[in-house]
């Protein structure tokens, strides 16, 4: 009888990195149809939103695919926001966990938000 197979090697899943310069898409299952784009920028450890003159950014922990997200204080214009950009707020903030979706964007979801961002 010949020898059992080693079990197969299974590789590990390719670490989540999501810093980088981003569009965002989509919020709440939605897509952002505004006059101008809203762009997000995540570095090893904050993730800032620009929208036209409207500022928003966190703080955030990321281990696997789970997220720990911290609103921080920036100085922003004091025009008013769209429904979009408060959307984009508030699911940024419920954020829990960061995926790759089929397309190759980044969702970040939680509390029953979610937003979408794509690669620039």
């Amino acid at each position: 009888m010949p020898a059992p197979a080693p079990p197969a090697e299974v590789a590990p899943a390719p670490s989540l990195e999501p810093a980088g310069e981003y569009r965002i898409a989509g919020v709440d299952g939605g897509d952002i149809d505004l006059p101008h784009g809203i762009t997000a920028s995540i570095g090893a450890d904050r993730i800032e939103v620009v929208s036209q003159c409207v500022e928003m950014a966190w703080s955030y922990r990321l281990e696997g695919r789970a997220l720990q997200t911290t609103r921080l204080p920036v100085v922003t214009c004091d025009r008013g926001r769209y429904p979009q950009e408060e959307a984009i707020e508030a699911a940024f903030t419920a954020a829990r966990e960061v995926e790759r979706t089929e397309s190759n964007g980044l969702r970040f979801s939680g509390g029953g938000r979610s937003v979408i961002l794509f690669s620039q």
